[in-house]
């Protein structure tokens, strides 16, 4: 009993436990889902593993309440966690799951039974009756306007049973019951006449996991708000550290940071992208194309944009930054159309990869190239041979320069296709069953009458004032068939598709770049603080250090008002929660970072300009134009609240660990160049309760929203967890920030330097999870087929450079103090 209550034995279990889940994902990247389930999640000693992290908690917590421990709410909080355990337990031995396959018109009573590890819709040949019936009415595929991209699933549904007969609707997030029984959207025929539902009946099971959900939320709100918890304690013992922290203390300060503030200033001083001197013979006159700007686009996806979102958008895939030597993506697209011949000899395409050059037969480097020089004096495409031999090959042995070479011809048709009037719908059909909206370059036969005419006329009309306009200077005419084109897409169109206030806001979001300034903006204001922070420990008898205190705490918030200004813009634009995509998630891990430093805004400045810090390093990273900062409506599986919940809550969490990393470099640095005195160790260990504090916060969030993430899988389509690896590595980084936590239990870990070296390297489950898992792991929660952005292999590559750096500053301060 004495070894199984043991905190040694807690932290050996948990460590066993990640291995284990860490390999599973890497044996499922490897050898599939099917495999992984056999191997590790679907096997008993898998299962005895849970069992005995169960038994050893019942210990653990038994010997705490004989020693009439206080600590109430850590109790409740791991105990939800025995909860959910026993729910999952009941749930695999008597819930029942499986599949109903209908073509409209049919009826059925039974259902195909689904094993464990097997997918919806695979072959079975167990049947299992249920207690009533269903038939399917009419199975509707709807999409978003004028694009093949689906916005929702229906099965419209007839259910007949014990109390009588009713319609129903199924849907992505619509569940509907009967029974016990729970009905899910799960997939449709190619033909959009069938669909096929995935049916669950685990009243029991469910009950007792949300039940357990709830345990769990309450030992959450006690954890962080309970007056006897151990983050309480935390706070008060900060509170007496540091009193009033707006008054300058005298005497040696803490001489610390020098060395973060070195990096960060290289980071905030690397050069800008280069761009090419030589401007183009004739453009676009800004003003009239800030004007032509307003002109709203129907792009691929289907959503209604302005003009200018469109053109930038368009510049960015060729030429992957929102300028071309100081022109506007709305003067470089209408360039591009009007004058083809000129902009053909412009560098705006880029080839991702100097090595094409070679193909090319090109002696010259560099990162552009121009539209002509891809093709010979004969007019004959220079990549076609090499093209022809790749599609050829499986995608998956095709090298980095083959995938270059696929990127840089999709920027070659991009640039055909815009010569060509193909790539601008702009031209909607009034009436039309889809919405559709076309391109003057296309099949116009759909219009009839007077809009016919004006279909075919007004866009080659425009070219032909546009380039009159170039040379003249005079683009009055030209603005006339602007402003009739902007009022014939406004009669034409289907007013829900247009909403003049998101346009508008659109217009100012674009036109501001507020996350570009809140960018620079942190930085100054972080390393400025920081700066000031040293200086003031140097010189404390000055008395302008607290009036400058008091002006530079008050900046970040000044542009922390702006970040949130810029995302609920985003939000409004869009109509959805902005952290749908990567993009968007990086601007909300910021956010977060700069929420996280502003809670400690009086207790500590110092960790006030290290937040402010990442969150201008994060979005420094994500506004480098490698990540794509597009709107884009939301797959039907993500049209749900619970995604606004489930995302904010668990990467709220990412801000708050990486605060913790940046606090603990700056604890090992600090242990590593200054002499011990008592005022040193004072702060040290403020630095030291902040860190646990900020990983309390972070770990508290990131349960929260896993198990929100649980419920919403639930709710949405039958089941709490699949071991998906991201659901796998979003567990893992739960331990690991519970084994930083907990390791001061053991005596001989119980050190300053042990828990900062910790929360150092804990960081790499959370690159893991976020990074590795969306870009190198394949999973239902992976932001798509495409590689990780330069932005993550410079994040990534940062990260590997502090810890190797971190290891060196410890091997050779082997005797740092404790």
């Amino acid at each position: 009993m004495k070894i199984i209550s043991s905190f040694v034995t807690t932290l050996s279990l948990l460590l066993a436990y990640a291995l284990l889940l860490a390999v599973a994902t890497f044996i499922e990247k490897q050898y599939g889902s099917v495999t992984a389930r056999e191997l590790i999640y679907n096997n008993y000693g898998f299962y005895l593993l849970q069992l005995l992290m169960a038994v050893n908690f019942i210990a653990v917590a038994t010997k705490l309440l004989r020693q009439k421990s206080k600590k109430i709410g850590m109790l409740i909080f791991h105990f939800a966690f025995i909860v959910i355990l026993i729910g999952a337990w009941v749930t695999a031995t008597f819930s029942t799951e499986g599949v109903i396959h209908l073509r409209e018109g049919e009826t059925t009573s039974t259902m195909l039974i689904v094993k464990p590890g097997m997918q919806p819709g695979m072959d079975q040949s167990q049947t299992f009756a249920l207690p009533f019936q269903i038939t399917l009415n009419d199975f509707k595929l709807l999409r978003y306007p004028g694009s093949q991209s689906p916005s929702a699933y229906e099965s419209h549904v007839l259910i007949s049973g014990a109390e009588g007969k009713r319609t129903e609707t199924v849907s992505m997030n619509k569940v509907v019951q009967e029974a016990g029984y729970r009905l899910y959207q799960s997939s449709f025929d190619k033909d959009e006449q069938g669909t096929v539902l995935t049916v669950n009946h685990d009243v029991a099971g469910s009950t007792i996991t949300y039940t357990g959900y709830f345990i769990l939320l309450v030992g959450i709100l006690w954890v962080l708000l309970g007056r006897s918890s151990r983050f309480a304690m935390l706070n008060r013992q900060l509170k007496a550290l540091t009193g009033n922290r707006l008054k300058t203390p005298t005497g040696n300060r803490l001489k610390t940071g020098a060395g973060m503030l070195l990096i960060l200033l290289a980071v905030n001083s690397a050069p800008a992208h280069s761009q090419t001197n030589t401007p183009p013979l004739v453009t676009v006159n800004e003003a009239h194309a800030r004007q032509c700007g307003k002109l709203l686009v129907q792009c691929a996806s289907g959503r209604i944009e302005p003009m200018d979102t469109y053109a930038t958008k368009l510049l960015r895939k060729l030429y992957r930054d929102d300028t071309y030597n100081g022109l506007s993506g709305t003067q470089v697209i209408l360039g591009i159309v009007a004058n083809p011949e000129q902009w053909q000899h412009e560098p705006v395409i880029r080839i991702g990869n100097e090595e094409i050059h070679t193909l090319l037969g090109d002696a010259t480097k560099g990162k552009y190239l121009s539209f002509g020089a891809l093709f010979d004096d004969e007019g004959h495409y220079k990549l076609a041979t090499p093209l022809q031999t790749l599609y050829e090959k499986p995608a998956r042995q095709r090298t980095k320069l083959e995938k270059d070479l696929l990127k840089l011809d999709e920027r070659v048709n991009i640039f055909y296709a815009l010569q060509q009037g193909e790539m601008l719908n702009i031209l909607p059909l009034k009436d039309d069953p889809n919405h559709k909206w076309y391109t003057p370059g296309e099949d116009l036969s759909a219009f009839s009458g007077r809009d016919s005419l004006f279909a075919s006329k007004i866009f080659s009309w425009y070219m032909q004032e546009l380039v009159e306009a170039e040379h003249t200077g005079n683009y009055a005419p030209a603005q006339e068939v602007v402003d009739m084109l902007h009022t014939y897409q406004r009669a034409q169109a289907h007013q829900s598709l247009i909403n003049e206030g998101r346009i508008e806001a659109e217009l100012w979001y674009n036109r501001l770049n507020l996350f570009a300034h809140a960018s620079k903006a942190y930085l100054m204001v972080g390393v400025a603080l920081l700066l000031l922070l040293i200086f003031s420990t140097l010189y404390p008898d000055h008395r302008r250090w607290k009036w400058f205190g008091r002006v530079f705490i008050c900046l970040p918030v000044l542009v922390f008002a702006v970040h949130t200004a810029g995302i609920g813009l985003r939000w409004y634009i869009s109509g959805q929660a902005p952290w749908s995509n990567a993009y968007e998630s990086m601007i909300y891990v910021a956010w977060a970072a700069a929420l996280g430093g502003l809670l400690f805004i009086r207790r500590s400045p110092l960790t006030l300009s290290l937040a402010t810090i990442l969150a201008g390093v994060i979005l420094f990273v994500t506004n480098l134009n490698s990540m794509d900062p597009e709107i884009t409506p939301l797959v039907p599986v993500l049209q749900s609240y619970w995604l606004m919940i489930h995302v904010a809550v668990i990467t709220a969490s990412y801000g708050f660990f990486g605060i913790s990393f940046l606090i603990g470099i700056l604890t090992i640095g600090t242990l590593a160049v200054n002499k011990s005195t008592s005022l040193m160790k004072q702060k040290l260990q403020e630095l030291r309760i902040i860190n646990e504090m900020c990983i309390t916060i972070g770990l508290c969030l990131l349960t929260a929203g896993t198990f929100i993430g649980a419920i919403w899988a639930n709710e949405s389509w039958g089941r709490y967890w699949g071991w998906d690896p991201k659901e796998t590595w979003a567990l893992i980084t739960m331990i690991v920030y519970a084994l930083v936590l907990h390791v001061r239990l053991i005596p001989r870990f119980n050190t300053m330097l042990t828990f900062s070296i910790l929360s150092v390297y804990a960081l790499s489950a959370v690159l893991m999870t976020y990074f590795g898992v969306n870009y190198y792991l394949a999973g239902l929660h992976s932001y798509g087929s495409t590689e990780a952005p330069v932005a993550v292999h410079l994040l990534i590559g940062l990260y590997l450079l502090i810890t190797l750096v971190v290891a060196r500053v410890v091997y050779r301060n082997r005797r740092l103090p404790q």
